[in-house]
């Protein structure tokens, strides 16, 4: 009876993409405690805020209590229930409590983003769709969770909630992508032409675009998984990625600081210099100096050279704002 009803059951697209998703996790999980190790010993770090200490430090804690949520899920699906057709396809409490921690990382994330929009752009109405956004992907996921934990079969909460998760993945979607190009398009337009500045905007912007759609793309990817195939796991596989893609992001947003400010935090000087040249001068011959003998006479030439790199006072309040 068992054994006909775990045939009945791909192994491989169940437990063990499963367990594949959390290997992917873990790797993931010991990229976040790297990143706020070295969040806390940046020179940029320990200037910030104790508000942003505060959520670096809750960013740590939520992610790694998704990491154990993940651990026990996949504990108990391989080794407590393990060919036990009854309990393989009981959903364990931990799953929805993984998309619920998901969500928490997810509104830290989109709500530091959407204040950053606010900053660069000034814009009441675009920060209140980002906001707006960012509240509904945070609500409907809640919601999605909530409703988990009273369906008892795994199989079966896919097909009741499907409409639902199919709503929440697809306005996570639209909130990562209206946020990685509204930030990517006000950072662009306060380009000014010199070369320096421009080379600051360019890497904001890359680091804007790429971390917002790297989310995006793998909530696509999530979206397409849970409408092509409802009867795996693949679901999974995305959703224990997307909590440590949260995490990171943000970890990767404040240490890259010192990167892409660093030439105005460092003060390096540009390579656009002038040398001025002072004209030989030429003692008087027979001068006599305070020990009787004579000079005769001395050439000196002197050269000064001086770096000029400018800084309008926009562009550093500009520069300035991404690193707070």
């Amino acid at each position: 009876m068992a054994s006909s009803l775990l045939a009945g059951i791909n192994l491989g697209e169940t437990l063990g993409v499963t367990f594949l998703g959390v290997c992917v996790s873990s790797m993931l999980y010991g990229v976040t405690c790297l990143q706020t190790w070295n969040y806390y010993r940046s020179s940029k770090g320990k200037t910030d805020s104790r508000l942003m200490w505060i959520m670096v430090a809750a960013l740590l804690v939520f992610d790694s209590a998704h990491q154990a949520i993940v651990i026990h899920a996949v504990y108990t699906y391989l080794i407590l229930d393990f060919a036990n057709p009854i309990k393989v396809v009981e959903l364990v409490w931990s799953v929805p409590t993984e998309v619920v921690l998901n969500a928490i990382l997810a509104i830290i994330l989109n709500g530091f983003l959407t204040f950053r929009i606010w900053k660069v752009s000034k814009m009441y109405f675009l920060t209140s769709i980002a906001a707006l956004l960012s509240m509904a992907n945070f609500g409907t996921n809640l919601a999605y969770a909530i409703r988990g934990y009273f369906i008892p079969n795994i199989f079966e909460a896919e097909l009741v909630l499907r409409h639902h998760g199919i709503a929440g993945l697809a306005i996570s979607v639209a909130t990562e992508t209206m946020i990685s190009f509204s930030l990517a398009f006000y950072l662009h337009t306060r380009r000014t032409g010199l070369r320096k500045s421009n080379d600051i905007i360019s890497k904001l912007v890359l680091l804007s675009v790429t971390t917002g759609l790297l989310i995006a793309a793998i909530n696509v990817a999530n979206l397409v998984a849970y409408v092509a195939a409802s009867d795996s796991f693949y679901v999974l596989f995305f959703n224990f990625m997307l909590g440590k893609l949260y995490a990171n992001s943000l970890l990767t947003s404040l240490n890259s600081r010192e990167y892409v400010l660093g030439v105005l935090a460092d003060g390096q000087p540009s390579s656009n210099h002038e040398t001025i040249k002072l004209a030989p001068t030429t003692g008087r011959f027979g001068q006599t100096s305070r020990t009787g003998h004579n000079m005769g006479t001395a050439s000196h030439q002197v050269h000064i050279a001086m770096d000029r790199f400018v800084v309008t006072d926009s562009e550093m309040e500009d520069a300035h704002k991404f690193r707070e």
